[in-house]
Parts: structure tokens; C-alpha cells; sequence
């Protein structure tokens, strides 16, 4: 908790302290919720004391918290009191029972009556959801001022309650959204309404106004961004300052940790809704361009989409004097590359590829045994597997006295030394000698020779270890500097590393011992060489060190190279990293959105040791079969019965029509035949898809399996209504949310880590209701769009014959011209200015053929009926030339309906064949 939220709970409640009610007011992620129950928290403290003082010997108030999401669906019986409909042996039960407020208002008059130290907090979470007046009904009137009035409600069993001083209200507004209803004044009238303004020091205490173009910090971005929705709004000069605060995206999004895929994956994608929306102007589209380009380039300073998770050390914390005082054998070398990978300035592939298994560090192909030379059956490295370490052995088997012993090793058997690489221990080169110095030749500064010669001489192999260290970091910085050519820190950074380098290589050349044998001359010489490297400076700074050179100041940062052709795992690592376990995948028709949700699950459920993702006969029998108790769960469990699998999944597709009691919770009705052969109704209270898999996935077996509910169309139905009250539980996991129904006598459903949701969203579905800004900021967006060379790439490689791969690659340009002429209707010119190309024009699989005649079929029944409805529907703006020389004028006839597709099938072909012939 920063200084400045510290102050803010500190400030709040006094007040709740002494006041009762208050409702935190603000834009979308500011807090509101972590606000409301610190305050409660805080409120067990004893100075916070208004009820009573504490009595002697108990140090801090009793606490009880109960928080309500509000949602459209919620209503006075599910909060005050009402009938309850439960379900009994098949039998429907109605009874008449308190809820939530009456529970708890009740517990704390008698708590207050036996005069206990306990408070009771009450959070009423987004009241804007619901209908508040019509949820609290005749509560409301307890809730308001009555002076020193003991002001108490009868029930209808004839019992009345109060709000006791011991009872605490704290409710959360968003001002982003609008609300379900005006709210009644009686209510407001009692609450002090607290706005949360956004603001980053309520994230870090170190707080910067001011910095560069190409700070990639979370400080640097709320700002970015928040200048970004300021100097865009729509009518910004008219609306109050209130109005324009709605829209900005609040501090809380902004994490330090994976900041770049917070705005590649959220922000980007809600600041494009605000365009799509019209509460910001297209003139947003500059800053937000701007933006993408920042985190979405070849190279990245935002760490976390480096490549760092490959390696584990065993020995950490090295720092220069460390490395100074360690120098017998092979720990300067394990010590070089622990410090390397704990720095952080260059990522695990490159300490792998270019250190730990690179040749021109070291290489060790044979060995005199028992003074005959043998070679290995597999090169050794710096570094080789530990559980093959013996294969790296020289000198003798046998002492004088001709008796058996074990022959020298290559490689430490120390775990400490060792380094683990995808999950494999790897161990260091040993039987270094610091008696043995090799003098500098100056092709040690090329690195073209793979050192086998001089691979017993510490210097020559950690000289090369910090030559594959500066030649990665200059390389990095450089070709990063190609795509952000004004980053002057980086510039700096880059010639400075390039000088260091120079210095190692000319204090390198001075250290050239006498020409002797002498192993006291040759350690002197190797202690001078980790006196040299003990004195650089970048090597043993660390990522935000400054510095300070001829008056300026350098940032020390890393950038990282990005394979965007991963982008499963970055999915996947984007999920992890932001802990946000919900996605969706957007894109407009045709461009494998449920495809990719499975293609997704078959790379997380792979074999952690191999790189080839699930069949698609091996994710059908991951898919959950049966969620009962002592159940098999998929046809997978039925054959590995002793094991747990890696990932377990189901999927539902919503629809206008689908609810909260079709997806989380409700009543089943079922008939049931008896032995005469008639029927009974029966009904049962039971778990629905969602409730269902949080069960299975807390269950203790399965702590270790990722469950995926995959959610097609999930913008078809009204998330709010849907989800309920799970809202909150998406973000809040593994608190237990009250529900309206009673399954195996629990009214909650708790949605635990391990559960992940996955939805597929068409973003040209203009029929439908969108996801609201508050609900968005809980979930991933990762856009799929049209991609040519899916087309391109269509079936390459699977082919049976040479002359069946050449037809297909044939037909494969034809359908990519296809899908180039079809990608201008949605060119700017030709598209209404209420549509988005990335929005609305049709994916790449409408041109997945292995025919001619396939692609004619796909063009004339699915793609112009497509693009015809598009016309319909307002979307295109074209003019038809005058003149049909390519097919393009015909284009524009079918799409218009001035040719009949079903009657001018003549006319629909020649068009067809002037699309897709060769310019």
C-alpha cells in the first residue's frame, strides 16, 4: 500500500468511524472495491472507536465483512428477505427466509445487545448495476437520518431490527457506466459520496510527470494515456471536468509487472471502443498508432515478454566482490553467467545459444582415457546435461598398484554449479586451472574460432563469455534502435556498452604474462583479469541504475527481442503474468476465432519437455465429460486412472436469450418414471457450466489442472445479467460470491486460480450489445485478424504427391488475389466512417479451398451473400465505375443486387474469373 492510498483509507475511515455511510464514487480501476474493504480493515483498529471502547486485553475490534455485487438481476429477495425455492428429494420447497442484509442485521443487534466488540461491514459493490431503491424496499427508510431516533422496523414475524452503531455501510459507484435507475435521494441522502480520482500514486510512491518517448514504465503510460483521452474527448470544451473523468482509464490497470501487454491487451483495445463509441474523436487514432507501436515492435524494454523463464540458478546474489574473492577452478564462470541471468539485460535464449552452448566459448569433442584418445558421442559445451556428465571423463582408470579408480570428470558434480534449462540441470565446465593463462592473440577479439584448445584457461573462456554478453547487448540495442531511432537513452546505453567492451579487450591486451610455464606468473595473470572485470561498470549495475558520464545521466534497461509467431505463448504468459484469467478473441467473420481457442488449448495442454502441441483426438478426450463426484471426468481420466490431467475444458455458446440460471445457477426440472410406468416432475437445485467446473476445479485432485471454459459469441448475451454476481468473482478468486440458489447447502460459488475463460467475439455483429467499459477491464483482448498468408500457407506440406502440393500452392495465389480484391471494399474510400476495416472486413477462411471450383462455390454462395448484407446494413460507401476491365464493376453489382447471384450464374462466373486472373 503506497503512502498516498495509506492516507486515503486513514482519512476514509475516521469518517466511516464516525459517520456509518459512504459511497466511493470514480471511474473504472481506480479501486473503489480494495478501498472499501481496507477501510474495513482498518476499521478493526482500536482508535477507530466511535461505537465503544475496546475492553481491556483485547487489542482489536471483531470484523465481519459481507460483500454484495450488485447486478441487474439482483432484487429485494435476494437481499432483504423472500421466498426461497428449494429443492428436496426432487420436490420444490418455497420458503419464506431472511437474505443477506437481514442476516447480518439481525447478528449485529444481538452482537450489540451482548455488548461485543464487533463491527459489521457491509459493502454494497456497483450500485449503479442494480435497482439499489427496489433492492433495500422498505430498508431504505432505516437508513435515513432520524436524529437520535432508535429507529426500528417490524418484521413480519413480528421481531424488529435497527442499524445498530455496530453496522457499517460502504457502497462502490462507477461513474463510467450509466445506471440502471436514478438514484432515490432517500438513499444518497445519509451517504457521503467520496470520489476517487485517478491518480498514480495510489500505485507507487515514486511518481514522475515528466519523461521520455520511450519510457515503457506503468508510471509513463497511465500518463501517456491519460493525456490521450483528455486531448481527444468528444466536445471536450463543453463538457463539465466530471464528465471528461468518467472516461479515463483509471490507475489501477497500470502494473509494473507486464505493463506492455496491460496496454497491448487492454488498454489499446477499450481506447479503440472509446473511438468506436464516439467518446473520444479519430483523432485519438494518432496517439493510440503512437502507442501500439511502442509495445507491439520486434524489441521491447517491458521485460516481461523477454524470454526469461527458461532458466533457474542454483547460486545467486554474485556481486563484483564476490566474483573478486572466487576465483579457484570453474565459480568465476559460474559465477559470470549467474550474474548475467540475474541482471536481466539479455534473455535466456541468449545466454543459452551464445553462452552456455556455444562453441566459441568452449568445446570439448575428445579425451585422452587411459592415454587413448577417444571422442565423444556428444560435443560438451560450457555447460552439458548433469545426468550425462560422465560421459565427459579423461586420464586414468587404473592407479599404480594396478587397482580400479574413477577417472577425472569435465564437468562439476556440484548442484550448486549447475543451471537448469527447461526444467533440465545442466553442469559447468570444471577442471579450470588457475595456473594456466592463455596470452591474447588477437583473434580472440573475432570470435570466429570455437575454442577447443584453450578450454582448461579461465581468462580465454570468461574473456568469451563476456564477448557473447556485450556483442548480444549492442546487437539488441541496435536493432531496436532501427524501430525507435529517437530513444537517446538506448543510443548511450549502446555506445557505452560498445566502449566498455573496448576497454576489456585493451586491458586484455595488456595483461600478457612472461613468456614462463610458472603457475604463480599465470594465477598472478588470471587474478589481474578478474581485476579487470571486477572494475566494469554496466556489467554490474542493474536495471534502473544510473549512469553518470561527461554530465549526462544513462538509464541502465534492457530490450528484448519478441517472437510474434508465438503468439500462443503470449497468450498464455499474458494471462499468468497480469493474473487475468479471462480472454477473448476478437476479430471479425472468418478469421478462426473458435479454431484458435482450440488451437490455444492444444499448446497449454502439451508436454511441458516437447514441442509439439495436443492432436486434435487428444483435446476431445480432455473435454469434461462428467462434472460428478467420484465421476470419470473425461475420457482422458478413464484411461490414465492414477493421473490428473494437465488441462481440462468444456464449451457453451451464448445467445440473446441465455441466463444467469442457464450458466451459473438455477433449477433443473427433470421427469422421473416410476415402477407402474407413469412419470413424476422432479426438481433440483443444481450448478449450471460455470458452477459446475469452479466445483470440479477446487477440488483438491485437480489443484494442479488448468480448467478452460470456453465461451463462443460470449458478447451475444448481456455479460452483467449472465455472469451475476460472478462478476466480482472474476477478479476477487477464491472468495466464496452468495448466489440466490442453494446447491449441496452452500449458497456460494467460489471461482478458484485454476479456472480460465476463454471467449470468441465477432466484432462485425452490430446487432448485438457490446461489453461495458467496467466489465472489459477484467478480461484480455487479443485481436485476430485477416491474415494473407494463412491463404498462402494453406495445406503446404500435406499434400500426398509433389504434382497435388503444386496444384494447391496454384490455388492458393488464386484465392490470395481473390482475397485482395475482395480486402479493398474495406479500404477507407469504399467503408462508412462508422465501421473499422479491423472490425468488419471477412478473415481469411471464406478462401481456404482445395479447388477452383471450391473457391467459385465459396465466392458466389458465402462471400457476396456475406458482403451483400454488409451493403444492407449501411457499411460500404463505393461508387461503380464506368468500366468492368477486372471484374471489380461486377463485384459491385452482386454486392448492390443489381445481378442476381441465382439468376445470372453466367455473369457470376465471368466476374469470378476476372477477379482471381493473374495481373
Amino acid at each position: 500500500m503506497t503512502k498516498a492510498t495509506n492516507e486515503l483509507v486513514d482519512r476514509l475511515s475516521k469518517f466511516v468511524d464516525k459517520n456509518k455511510y459512504l459511497i466511493l464514487s470514480g471511474t473504472m480501476a481506480v479501486g473503489k472495491t480494495y478501498i472499501a474493504s481496507a477501510i474495513a480493515m482498518r476499521c478493526a483498529l482500536p482508535e477507530y472507536n466511535s461505537q465503544g471502547e475496546l475492553p481491556a486485553g483485547q487489542e482489536k475490534f471483531d470484523v465481519v465483512t459481507e460483500i454484495v455485487p450488485i447486478h441487474p438481476s439482483y432484487f429485494y429477495e435476494d437481499f432483504i428477505s423472500g421466498i426461497t425455492i428449494k429443492t428436496q428429494n426432487g420436490q420444490v420447497d418455497f420458503q419464506y427466509e431472511d437474505k443477506i442484509f437481514l442476516k447480518m442485521l439481525k447478528a449485529a443487534n444481538r452482537s450489540w445487545e451482548h455488548k461485543e466488540s464487533k463491527k459489521y461491514f457491509l459493502i454494497l459493490d456497483d450500485i449503479g448495476r442494480g435497482a439499489i431503491s427496489g433492492i433495500l424496499g422498505d430498508m431504505l427508510s432505516m437508513i435515513e437520518p432520524h436524529g437520535n431516533a432508535d429507529y426500528r422496523v417490524a418484521l413480519r414475524d413480528g421481531t424488529q431490527v435497527w442499524i445498530s452503531p455496530n453496522v457499517y455501510i460502504i457502497a462502490t459507484r462507477s461513474t463510467t457506466i450509466e445506471a440502471i435507475e436514478q438514484f432515490n435521494y432517500g438513499f444518497f441522502r445519509h451517504f457521503y459520496d467520496y470520489l476517487i480520482e485517478t491518480d498514480f500514486s495510489y500505485m507507487n510512491d515514486d511518481v514522475h510527470l515528466t519523461f521520455s518517448d520511450y519510457d515503457l514504465s506503468a508510471n509513463a503510460m497511465y500518463c501517456r494515456v491519460k493525456q490521450l483521452v483528455s486531448d481527444n474527448m468528444r466536445h471536450r470544451y463543453q463538457i463539465s471536468s466530471a464528465e471528461k473523468s468518467r472516461y479515463i482509464i483509471g490507475h489501477g490497470i497500470y502494473k509494473d509487472n507486464g505493463i506492455s501487454m496491460v496496454i497491448k491487451y487492454q488498454v489499446i483495445p477499450l481506447l479503440k471502443q472509446y473511438v468506436r463509441d464516439n467518446i473520444l474523436n479519430r483523432t485519438a487514432n494518432t496517439g493510440i498508432c503512437a502507442l501500439q507501436k511502442l509495445v507491439d515492435g520486434k524489441y521491447s524494454k517491458d521485460k516481461t515478454r523477454a524470454d526469461t523463464n527458461r532458466i533457474k540458478l542454483y547460486k545467486t546474489g554474485i556481486t563484483a566482490e564476490i566474483f573478486k574473492d572466487e576465483g579457484m577452478t570453474h565459480q568465476p564462470l559460474v559465477n559470470l553467467v549467474s550474474r548475467i541471468k540475474e541482471q536481466g539485460l539479455i534473455d535466456d535464449t541468449d545466454i543459452t545459444n551464445q553462452i552456455m552452448f556455444n562453441p566459441q566459448v568452449v568445446i570439448r569433442k575428445k579425451a585422452k582415457i587411459n592415454k587413448v584418445e577417444r571422442t565423444f558421442p556428444v560435443p560438451g559445451y560450457l555447460y552439458v546435461e548433469r545426468s550425462s556428465r560422465d560421459i565427459y571423463t579423461y586420464g586414468t582408470t587404473v592407479n599404480k598398484r594396478g587397482e580400479a579408480k574413477r577417472p577425472r570428470f569435465f564437468y562439476s558434480g556440484s548442484i550448486n554449479d549447475a543451471i537448469s534449462v527447461d526444467g533440465i540441470d545442466y553442469a559447468v565446465a570444471s577442471e579450470m586451472q588457475p595456473g594456466e593463462y592463455s596470452r591474447w592473440y588477437e583473434d580472440l577479439d573475432s570470435g570466429t574460432e570455437e575454442n577447443e584448445r584453450y578450454s582448461s584457461s579461465p581468462n580465454s573462456i570468461m574473456f568469451r563469455i563476456l564477448r557473447s554478453y556485450y556483442r548480444a547487448l549492442s546487437k539488441h540495442y541496435g536493432e531496436y534502435l532501427l524501430e525507435f531511432p529517437g530513444d537517446e537513452n538506448i543510443r548511450r546505453l549502446k555506445a557505452y556498452a560498445e566502449q566498455e567492451y573496448r576497454y576489456l579487450v585493451s586491458e586484455s591486451r595488456k595483461l600478457h604474462p612472461e613468456i614462463s610455464d610458472e603457475k604463480d606468473v599465470n594465477a598472478k595473470a588470471n587474478n589481474d583479469f578478474r581485476d579487470v572485470i571486477f572494475g566494469l561498470t554496466l556489467f554490474w549495475k542493474n536495471i534502473g541504475d544510473a549512469i553518470a558520464v561527461g554530465g549526462q545521466t544513462i538509464n541502465v534497461e534492457g530490450v528484448y527481442k519478441v517472437d510474434g509467431s508465438k503468439k500462443y505463448e503470449e497468450y498464455s504468459n499474458a494471462m499468468e503474468t497480469l493474473g487475468i484469467h479471462q480472454m477473448i478473441m476478437q476479430g471479425p467473420p472468418g478469421t478462426s476465432k473458435t479454431y484458435s481457442a482450440r488451437e490455444y488449448l492444444k499448446f497449454v495442454g502439451k508436454n511441458e519437455n516437447s514441442s509439439d502441441i495436443l492432436s486434435d483426438s487428444e483435446l476431445d478426450s480432455l473435454q469434461i465429460k462428467d462434472y460428478s463426484a467420484g465421476g470419470i471426468l473425461s475420457d482422458w481420466t478413464k484411461v490414465n486412472t492414477q493421473k490428473t490431467p494437465k488441462i481440462a475444458w468444456d464449451i457453451v455458446q451464448f445467445h440473446p436469450s441465455y441466463g444467469y440460471e442457464d450458466f451459473v445457477r438455477g433449477i433443473e426440472v427433470s421427469t422421473i418414471k416410476n415402477s407402474t410406468g407413469g412419470s413424476s416432475v422432479s426438481y433440483d437445485t443444481v450448478n449450471k457450466i460455470l458452477g459446475k467446473m469452479a466445483e470440479v476445479a477446487g477440488r483438491k485432485e485437480y489443484k494442479d489442472t488448468k480448467f478452460f471454459l470456453v465461451i463462443d459469441e460470449i458478447n451475444r448475451a448481456n455479460l452483467a445479467t449472465v455472469f451475476g454476481e460472478l462478476i466480482y468473482g472474476l477478479e476477487y478468486r477464491g472468495r466464496g460470491v452468495a448466489t440466490p440458489y442453494t446447491v449441496d447447502k452452500s449458497n456460494k460459488v467460489n471461482l478458484p486460480e485454476n479456472l480460465y475463460i476463454i471467449g470468441t467475439m465477432n466484432t462485425a455483429d452490430k446487432s448485438i450489445g457490446g461489453i461495458d467499459y467496467a466489465i472489459r477491464r477484467r478480461f484480455l483482448f487479443f485481436s485476430l485478424l485477416p491474415e494473407r498468408n494463412v491463404i498462402l500457407e494453406y495445406r503446404k506440406g500435406l499434400c500426398n504427391t509433389a504434382e497435388e502440393e503444386k496444384n494447391q500452392m496454384e490455388i492458393n495465389e488464386m484465392a490470395a488475389r481473390l482475397f485482395d480484391r475482395v480486402a479493398e471494399l474495406f479500404n477507407t474510400e469504399n467503408l462508412n466512417s462508422e465501421y473499422y476495416k479491423d472490425d468488419v472486413q471477412i478473415g481469411h477462411t471464406y478462401f481456404l479451398v482445395s479447388s477452383q471450383e471450391q473457391l467459385y462455390l465459396r465466392f458466389r454462395y458465402q462471400i457476396i451473400p456475406i458482403l451483400r448484407e454488409y451493403f444492407k446494413d449501411g457499411m460500404f460507401q463505393f461508387e461503380i465505375p464506368d468500366v468492368d476491365s477486372d471484374g471489380w464493376y461486377g463485384l459491385l453489382g452482386c454486392i448492390t443486387g443489381e445481378i442476381d447471384i441465382n439468376m445470372d450464374e453466367s455473369k457470376v462466373k465471368d466476374i469470378f474469373d476476372k477477379l482471381v486472373k493473374t495481373v
